[in-house]
C-alpha cells in the first residue's frame, strides 16, 4: 500500500483515540484501502473473520452501480460530476461522488465491488460468484413506480435477474447442497422504498389520494415487498440487511422545492416515511420468525440522518441543506453536466439534491457494522459473522 495511504490510516485512528469512538470525524478511507486496514480503521480488530462468499445487492439509486447506464432512462448518473472521488475521477452510474453504502460493505468483508447485472459478459453471468449489484434508480418496490423516468429494473425484474443468476451458476458447484450453503452464507442487502413513498404516491391525484390515505398505500408497499422476500428467500437467500428510508422530508430537492425556499424540513414528507418504516420494521420481525434459518437486521437509515443533522460537527459536517453539486432549475433536479462540485464533498451530506455524499454513506456503513442500535436487533458484523 502507499506510505500516504498506511499515514492517512494510522492518523484517522489516532484522531478516533483523541476525539472518541461516537464523536468522532467520519473520515473516509481511501478508495484503495485494504480490508486489513479498512478494519483496523474502523477498529473491528486485526483477527475477525468473515465467511461472506458474495453480496447481492437490490434496490434503487442509493445503490444503483450503473445499471441504469444500460437503460433508456432519465436517470442516470453516467456523467460528471459524478464519480469524481471513484477510480480515475470518471462517472460510473453511482449517484455520488463516490463509493455507496454497498461498496463500503464489499470493502469490509473483502469482496470487489458487485458490478451491475446489466454490465455483465456472458462469461461473468456463468462464473461471477462473489456477487452482483441489481439496483435501479427510479424504481421500486411497486412495479409502476418510476415510470416517468422510462424503464427501470422494478423490485420484480431484479428478482427475477437474481434467480437467474442462480440458475447460471448452478453448473459451477458441486451440487445443490453446496449452492445452498453458499447463498446461505451470502449477504442480501436492499435498499429501496425511497421512490415509491415520494413519487409513487405524490404522482396520484388528489381524489386518489383521499380514496387511498398514505397509511393504506405504505401497506400495500409492505404487502408486495414481503411476498418478494418470500421468493428471495425460496432462491436461497438467508442473511438479509435491508434499508429504511432516510428523512426524505430534508433533502434539497425538497426544501428547494418549497416555495419560498426554506430550511426547514417538510414534516408531511418525514411522516410518511415513518410511516413506512414502521411498517417494514414489523414485517422483518415477522418474516424471520416465519422464514426458518432466515436472518433479517434492518438499518435505520431515517435515524443516521436525523443524528447528522441534530449535530453535523459530530460526524465532520459543515453543509446539511445543500446539494455539492451544482444543480438545475434551484437545486430542484440532478447535477449540471461536467460543471464542477463542491471542493469540501466530504463535509456534504448530500452531493446532489436527492442523494447522499460518500462521506454519508461511510456513516451509514460503519454505523451499521458496529451500532446494535443503528442495524437492529443485532449489528451488522455480529450478523456477518453469524
Amino acid at each position: 500500500m502507499r506510505s500516504w495511504t498506511r499515514s492517512f490510516l494510522i492518523f484517522s485512528i489516532f484522531l478516533d483515540l483523541l476525539l472518541g469512538s461516537h464523536g468522532d470525524v467520519f473520515r473516509v478511507p481511501p478508495l484503495d484501502v485494504t480490508q486489513k486496514d479498512l478494519l483496523q480503521l474502523l477498529e473491528l480488530g486485526d483477527d475477525i473473520k468473515f465467511d461472506v462468499p458474495a453480496l447481492y445487492v437490490f434496490g434503487d439509486s442509493t445503490v444503483d452501480s450503473g445499471n441504469n447506464n444500460f437503460l433508456p432512462s432519465i436517470s442516470k448518473a453516467n456523467f460528471p460530476p459524478f464519480g469524481i472521488d471513484f477510480a480515475d475521477g470518471k462517472p460510473t452510474g453511482r449517484f455520488s461522488n463516490g463509493r455507496t453504502e454497498a461498496d463500503f460493505i464489499a470493502q469490509v468483508v473483502g469482496l470487489p465491488f458487485p458490478p451491475p447485472c446489466l454490465g455483465l459478459s456472458k462469461e461473468e453471468h456463468k462464473t461471477l460468484r462473489t456477487g452482483v449489484n441489481y439496483g435501479s434508480s427510479a424504481c421500486g418496490i411497486l412495479p409502476d413506480t418510476g415510470k416517468f423516468f422510462g424503464t427501470c429494473l422494478s423490485f420484480d425484474n431484479q428478482i427475477d435477474l437474481f434467480e437467474t443468476t442462480v440458475k447460471n451458476l448452478q453448473p459451477s458447484f458441486d451440487g445443490p447442497e453446496s449452492m445452498a450453503n453458499y447463498l446461505s452464507k451470502s449477504l442480501f442487502f436492499i435498499s429501496i422504498g425511497s421512490a415509491d413513498v415520494s413519487m409513487g404516491y405524490d404522482i396520484l391525484d388528489n381524489i386518489t389520494k383521499q380514496k387511498t390515505p398514505f397509511p393504506n398505500f405504505a401497506q400495500a408497499i409492505s404487502q408486495k415487498f414481503s411476498s418478494k422476500i418470500q421468493k428471495l428467500y425460496d432462491l436461497g437467500a438467508r442473511k438479509f440487511l435491508v434499508n429504511n428510508i432516510g428523512m426524505m422530508g430534508c433533502s434539497p430537492v425538497t426544501l428547494n422545492s418549497k416555495i419560498p425556499m426554506t430550511a426547514t424540513c417538510d414534516d408531511e414528507i418525514n411522516k410518511h416515511a415513518q410511516i413506512h418504516n414502521k411498517l417494514l420494521s414489523d414485517l422483518l420481525q415477522k418474516l424471520q420468525s416465519e422464514l426458518s434459518g432466515s436472518k433479517f437486521i434492518k438499518a435505520d437509515v431515517y435515524k443516521v440522518f436525523s443524528d447528522i443533522f441534530a449535530s453535523p460537527n459530530s460526524y465532520g459536517m459543515t453543509d446539511t441543506r445543500d446539494a455539492c453539486c451544482v444543480a438545475a432549475e434551484h437545486g430542484t433536479r440532478p447535477c449540471i453536466r461536467d460543471l464542477a462540485p463542491c471542493n469540501n464533498r466530504n463535509e456534504h451530506v448530500y452531493f446532489d439534491p436527492f442523494h447522499a455524499s460518500e462521506s454519508t454513506n461511510f456513516i451509514l456503513a460503519k454505523r451499521c457494522l458496529k451500532e446494535s442500535s443503528i442495524c437492529t436487533p443485532i449489528s451488522l458484523v455480529d450478523l456477518l459473522r453469524a
